[in-house]
């Protein structure tokens, strides 16, 4: 398995999914490395490549090859403050040699798809480059239909397959939970998860794969 990890926006639940995804497959015996190339807002810590180097058991947070800015900006937007522009090719291969060297390899990306890396590149042209099958992740509310099809038509103008979509659903979600899942899976043509969003920040990495297992994203992705 191996999946480059994307969502509509920040702070959807990503790197929930991520980690759970890493989560149920290390505890399975699984050699599982889930890495989080570019992210920015260290100060001093990446904090979200952090918990995925602890649910999967292997720490890259600090790897030399992989991008991290102090302001919370799209890496691009930090490179304008005066931060150093992302290293394109070292962080390339960096990611293809643990691609190459692992059977099952989840690459968080930073923000959503079109996020700015630099002049020429986005988020998502990391995926393309890699040749990664894309999950997208979206909160499950009011707007996500219009989000996530936007989202979708731009992964697949570059070529890019959408392997599943997960809509993270939080315990005050609105009515539309009831018909936004079935309305993706028929307009996205892809599978479409709904999960139950974390009991909160400090939920443990089990209880993350628990909920991913529970709604059949583990067996999907085994199988596709």
């Amino acid at each position: 398995m191996k999946l480059f990890i994307t969502a509509t926006g920040t702070e959807v639940g990503k790197t929930f999914f991520t980690r759970g995804l890493a989560r149920a497959l290390a505890r399975r015996g699984e050699d599982v490395v889930a890495v989080k190339p570019m992210e920015t807002g260290v100060d001093p810590v990446a904090m979200d490549a952090e918990v995925l180097a602890r649910a999967c058991g292997v720490d890259l947070a600090a790897d030399p090859a992989f991008y991290r800015a102090r302001r919370p900006l799209a890496p691009w937007s930090a490179t304008l403050a005066g931060e150093p522009a992302p290293a394109w090719t070292p962080m390339l291969e960096r990611l293809r040699a643990l691609i190459d060297r692992h059977p099952h390899v989840l690459v968080e990306g930073a923000g959503g798809p079109l996020v700015p890396v630099d002049r020429e590149r986005d988020v998502i042209d990391l995926a393309g480059a890699l040749a990664l099958p894309v999950v997208l992740v979206a909160r499950d509310a009011l707007g996500v239909l219009s989000h996530t099809l936007t989202a979708i038509e731009s992964i697949r103008a570059r070529s890019i397959e959408v392997r599943g979509v997960a809509l993270v659903v939080h315990a005050d979600a609105d009515q539309s939970r009831h018909s936004n899942g079935e309305i993706l899976r028929a307009r996205a043509q892809c599978a479409v998860w709904q999960v139950p969003a974390a009991s909160g920040p400090d939920a443990e990495d089990d209880e993350l794969a628990d909920r991913l297992e529970a709604a059949g994203v583990l067996d999907a992705l085994r199988r596709a």
